[in-house]
């Protein structure tokens, strides 16, 4: 018997919506990539190349990759006739588990294309979508990825037939809850509008708690990028902390937020790091997360991680500001290219000719890393300036929060304090009547 179909096998488990895989260990997949009009195929190398990577990250073998070039999209099954039976016959010869599309199909198309193939059809958007439902590991994150599936699914569902009720494990079909959904799209809609009202409470506390971040006036600094930059090794090496980082797409769904200590100032600020961007990141995914996003658009900076190491790091600089432009973050920038590491020094020195203003880091080398947290200070409390002030005694403590005392000396009814201190922090204390400037003293 087939080893790939064999009931018996003790880490068997369903990878697809079809009722042909219930017990493929693991899935083969046949990659397609799409080469439209007026583009060539160096413009989908990248493309492909990132299609390969997350069908790895969903667990399933990129088997075999073909490119076809389509100059006019068939309603009915994307590319033409000549093309589809040639996929066929590939996708039999080769017991092929699952056709993965690096497009974005209608419903019905993925309907034909199943018929065609006798597998599953999974198209770049449902690719994205299971991906997230692996990693997503806090109920919002659940919640979200389960709303973008059933949004997803909905239109599909007359194309997946009774395997929806099969409880699902692949590509396309993970999620938490998408595999209790039913035909009827009356209870579609109802568990996508539940799901509304849920994401809606959490980010009415997400809202409560940024009012009282801001109200004690605790700096936020959002880590965003492109999936696989680096983001979350990032911030684990700044803020000495377990993230969890690994070298994948999408490793991190959940918003994750820790403190980042400033030297010379007691009161931390708040490093949060975000999903990762992608190129066409699905618009169900992007409206399913915006209270995830939402950090990043209430962040005083933004820390725009990029990897060095990529072929076309214009591209994700491109993709991310997109992204962000949809959310309406509009937060300063620094923009940090990671894994200098992985590059050669040509290639770094090109990097750094036509990128000035950034900053080059590996966070896994630790190198660069105090430049980083330098920079940071400086954007969110300026820099370090020398002074002379004078406050009330009961506020000592208050001001020792922070910035270096260098000198205290007793006057009758006050305190006169030589004062390291970062200028927008200085300005803060007296805007509050915390301290004012010492203009009697020497």
């Amino acid at each position: 018997m087939n080893e790939r179909n064999n009931p018996n096998q003790v880490d068997r488990r369903l990878l697809t919506v079809s009722d042909r895989d219930i017990f493929v260990t693991v899935q083969r997949a046949l990659l397609v990539g799409i080469i439209l009009k007026n583009e060539t195929r160096a413009d989908k190398e990248e493309s492909l190349k990132e299609l390969t990577n997350l069908v790895k990250t969903a667990g399933s073998t990129p088997y075999i990759v073909q490119t076809k070039r389509v100059d006019k999209i068939d309603p009915k099954t994307f590319i033409g006739k000549g093309s589809i039976k040639e996929l066929e016959d590939i996708s039999k010869s080769n017991d092929i588990d699952v056709v993965i599309f690096d497009c974005e199909l209608t419903p019905n198309q993925q309907k034909e294309l199943r018929t065609i193939f006798q597998c599953d059809v999974v198209d770049r958007t449902g690719l994205i979508l299971d991906i997230f439902s692996l990693h997503a590991q806090s109920k919002e994150a659940s919640l979200q990825v389960e709303l973008a599936m059933s949004v997803y699914l909905k239109p599909r569902l007359a194309g997946l037939g009774k395997t929806l009720n099969q409880q699902g494990g692949g590509i396309g079909t993970r999620g938490p809850g998408e595999t209790k959904l039913e035909t009827d799209s009356r209870l579609i809609d109802n568990r996508i509008n539940k799901l509304k009202k849920e994401l809606k409470k959490i980010e009415k506390q997400r809202n409560v708690q940024s009012s009282s971040r801001e109200k004690n006036n605790i700096p936020l600094v959002s880590i965003v990028g492109y999936t696989n930059a680096g983001k979350s090794t990032l911030l684990k090496k700044l803020t000495n902390s377990d993230a969890y980082a690994a070298d994948e797409l999408f490793a991190t769904v959940d918003s994750l937020q820790r403190e980042l200590r400033i030297k010379d100032i007691q009161d931390p600020l708040i490093l949060s790091d975000t999903v990762g961007f992608i190129q066409n990141l699905p618009t169900t995914l992007i409206e399913s997360f915006k209270s995830t996003l939402m950090v990043a658009t209430k962040a005083d900076l933004l820390v725009h991680v990029v990897d060095a190491a990529t072929a076309l790091p214009e591209m994700h600089i491109n993709t991310v500001v997109s992204i962000l432009k949809q959310i309406d973050a509009k937060s300063n920038e620094i923009m940090v290219f990671n894994k200098i590491d992985k590059i050669d020094k040509a290639t770094l020195n090109q990097l750094k000719e036509s990128y000035p203003q950034a900053l080059f880091v590996s966070s896994l080398k630790n190198d660069g890393l105090d430049l980083l947290k330098d920079r940071i200070a400086e954007e969110i409390f300026g820099i370090v300036s020398l002074g002379s002030y004078q406050i009330n005694p009961s506020k000592l403590d208050t001001v020792a929060k922070f910035g270096k005392i260098l000198n205290v000396r007793n006057e009758s009814n006050y305190l006169v304090l030589e004062l390291e201190m970062r200028d927008k922090l200085v300005d803060r204390l007296l805007s509050l009547k915390i301290m004012e400037k010492n203009i009697n003293g020497e």
